[in-house]
């Protein structure tokens, strides 16, 4: 997996002004291989999330 660059100070105050976060719990096994279906399609398992919420609002709104 891809290391994360740390945010600079600017960035995390635009992320906290800007977005909320939204915690899940899963279990270890679950997260490990929704990560390993993700980049093995090309993608990350926030934006398959994301994407996921976008779609469900877009369906039931």
């Amino acid at each position: 997996m891809e290391e994360q660059k740390p945010k600079s100070a600017a960035q995390q105050k635009y992320l906290r002004k800007n977005y909320v976060r939204f915690p899940l719990d899963l279990k270890p096994e679950i997260l490990e291989k929704f990560r390993e279906v993700c980049q093995a399609n090309g993608t990350t398992p926030t934006t398959v999330i994301k994407k996921a919420i976008d779609d469900y609002i877009a369906a039931h709104s």
